[in-house]
């Protein structure tokens, strides 16, 4: 730590103590006169600064210092690392706005390409289809390449792939610049949330600051599809996919900024079974969540007759009721730091409710209260998701910021999101055609309480592997 501050730490604490006569971490203890035989500071009652008395409070990579010694040494803020996380997030908000941007953009680039409506679905669904495949591969390898160096490199690659699709003259170059963009898409989304484990040192700003990131994906499809839907009705195809190519390279600048984090090993780090369960749990619920807004538009036209803009509108809606279920875990986090069981036994109850609410969206009568039940349960889920991203970097095994660990199960909980957003929209395509309406609440229902299960699977096993580490340690 000492190569952190500087050699000369002590001595210019000193000189600063003599300097502030208000710095209350260097008051007078005692109003005696110095005693020449005393081996004390002339100052009264100083003693040479300790670590204790530095006020050093090592959490992570922080260090707390007196405030004049702060701006001496250049110590990081809680505000600056709050700028930076909100940067992040806003990266990640950015790169989920490119699952949107080609949805609202689909019908247009039909009719100019003559694509069929599958092939549609495929260019669309090729971000999801890259994270499905590749997500712990990058994980595993973000350990070698650098965190920093892959956000800057998936957003130049995000930036650039958005011209390739501005100036695509045929399908097949369509094609090209929307895998380019899904191996952006990936080296954003995994490298984010490992650079903003690194930067929460403490439990509570680490809590906060996962939850935040938890909801990236809801954002950036309300951005993407917003900021889409309102520059096609003004300027042409092409200047949209520039603008957005704008957008990113303006993030890119900004990100630029960003410090490397430093890892304590370049080498390949498998997570644990935990954390493999805890990535199966977020498959499980980006596959419920998926499949239920993803039909919820049909249903609404099909079962009371309302139009597709306004049926669209409020399954958008609905999407974005996962925001309050995140600030409602984070104040339970909070609040239940010390225990962790009442956190889990919040969020296992609000799926217990959610499973038991979701065949009644179906059932229910008019749109108005099929629409709300539906966002509630969207709300009650959202903690659990919340949970998810919190409990990730703990259950990973690692023992610093930059442990190779968090990348490979970031790498993991993306893999296994991604395919759960794959599969969910199909398979409750086909619960509802074999058993109708009623057969994708009661999908819903079984996959929201295997999250559960997944999610109490998870812990216990970090808790077994802790005993085993303890037992060996005790040998």
């Amino acid at each position: 730590m000492k190569g952190r501050v500087g050699d000369n730490v002590e001595q210019i604490a000193v000189n600063e103590a003599a300097d502030d006569k208000s710095n209350d971490v260097y008051a007078p203890r005692d109003r005696r006169p110095p005693n020449p035989d005393r081996s004390e500071s002339k100052e009264w009652g100083r003693k040479p600064p300790s670590e204790e008395s530095l006020g050093r409070s090592i959490e992570g990579d922080i260090v707390k210092l007196p405030p004049r010694l702060s701006r001496r040494l250049g110590s990081p803020t809680v505000d600056k690392i709050w700028r930076k996380i909100i940067l992040l997030w806003l990266t990640g908000v950015l790169a989920a706005a490119q699952l949107a941007k080609l949805s609202a953009l689909a019908p247009l680039l039909r009719t100019l390409f003559g694509m069929s409506l599958p092939k549609a679905g495929l260019l669309v669904s090729l971000l999801e289809a890259g994270g499905a495949t590749f997500g712990f591969v990058i994980g595993l390898a973000l350990s070698r390449i650098g965190s920093r160096h892959s956000l800057l490199t998936g957003l130049a690659l995000l930036a650039a792939a958005s011209g390739m699709e501005a100036f695509a003259s045929d399908t097949q170059s369509l094609f090209i610049a929307r895998a380019v963009e899904a191996v952006g898409y990936l080296l954003v989304v995994i490298a984010a949330p490992t650079m903003i484990v690194s930067l929460a040192s403490d439990m509570a700003t680490r809590s906060k600051a996962l939850a935040l990131w938890s909801t990236f994906v809801p954002v950036g499809v309300a951005v993407g599809s917003g900021i889409t839907g309102l520059a096609i009705s003004v300027v042409s195809l092409r200047f949209v996919l520039l603008l957005w190519a704008v957008i990113i390279a303006v993030n890119l600048l900004a990100a630029i900024r960003l410090d490397e984090l430093q890892v304590g090993r370049r080498s390949v780090a498998m997570p644990p079974p935990a954390v493999w369960l805890l990535a199966a749990g977020f498959g499980c619920y980006t596959l419920f969540l998926c499949a239920l807004t993803a039909l919820l538009p049909s249903f609404f036209v099909a079962r009371y007759g309302a139009s597709l803009s306004n049926a669209s509108l409020i399954a958008g809606g609905i999407s974005l009721a996962a925001l309050p279920g995140a600030v409602i875990a984070v104040r339970v986090i909070v609040r239940q730091e010390a225990s962790f069981s009442r956190i889990l036994l919040v969020a296992g109850t609000a799926l217990l409710f959610a499973a038991v609410l979701a065949p009644f969206v179906y059932r229910i009568g008019g749109l108005t209260l099929s629409g709300l039940l539906a966002g509630f349960i969207v709300v009650l889920s959202g903690i659990s998701r919340t949970i998810l991203f919190t409990r990730m970097p703990v259950l990973s095994g690692a023992t610093v910021a930059g442990d190779p660990r968090i990348a490979a199960a970031n790498g993991l909980l993306t893999q296994f999101g991604a395919a759960g957003a794959l599969i969910g929209p199909p398979l409750g395509a086909l619960a509802v055609d074999r058993f109708g309406w009623s057969g994708l609440g009661l999908l819903i229902s079984v996959t929201m309480l295997t999250l559960l299960v997944l999610l109490v699977s998870a812990e216990r096993s970090a808790m077994r592997r802790l005993g085993t580490l303890a037992g060996k340690a005790l040998r």
